[in-house]
């Protein structure tokens, strides 16, 4: 369930210099430095990530991820005029996509698989992914045009895609604990 959220906000994400244009009236050509604070966040994000999975565990992360990524589209949706805010909306998402794109999810799979399936569990989160991903794009493009595009589909775009992992935070429930994660990683040691 939480790779469908991660794939909506990643897809959000090709939409931010459209975005850029629409609310804060910037030619096309920069609005694709707009992008920038998202990748400094994943600079920094990622290795966060890999350091508090060790310490927390991953489902605490994926439930703060989806939170984040929640927060940050809510946010992006409804502040997008702000130069400051967008900004600031874009390193949030970026944050809690951290959590949901990569060593937490994984560290998921290999854990509720039984070991025998381990494989398969990892090559299907894979797949759901890109196949999120290339949906998503779809989605989030035919959402906005279907609101009328501009800053109004976008802004409607993008707080759609925050109520999604919203929803999915609830989800997140589900996973082993943090000690059930050490148990099975020892008995794989």
């Amino acid at each position: 369930m939480i790779v469908p959220g991660a794939a909506l906000g990643e897809a959000g994400l090709v939409f931010m210099p459209s975005l850029a244009v629409a609310a804060l009236g910037m030619k096309s050509t920069t609005a694709s430095f707009m992008i920038m604070p998202v990748v400094l966040a994943l600079s920094v994000g990622s290795p966060m990530v890999g350091r508090l999975l060790d310490r927390f565990g991953s489902k605490v992360l994926v439930m703060g991820g989806s939170a984040l990524l929640a927060a940050g589209m809510i946010l992006l949706a409804s502040f997008s005029s702000s130069l400051t805010l967008f900004i600031i909306s874009g390193a949030v998402i970026e944050v809690g996509l951290s959590a949901l794109l990569g060593a937490p999810t994984r560290y998921i799979m290999l854990n509720e698989a039984p070991a025998s399936d381990r494989t398969a569990a990892q090559g299907l989160a894979m797949l759901c992914g890109s196949i999120g991903q290339l949906i998503s794009g779809a989605l989030v493009g035919a959402l906005s045009a279907s609101q009328g595009g501009g800053m109004t589909g976008y802004s409607a775009t993008f707080l759609v895609i925050g109520c999604i992992p919203l929803v999915l935070t609830g989800l997140t429930f589900g996973p082993k604990s943090r000690a059930a994660e050490l148990r099975i990683a020892s008995i794989l040691m």
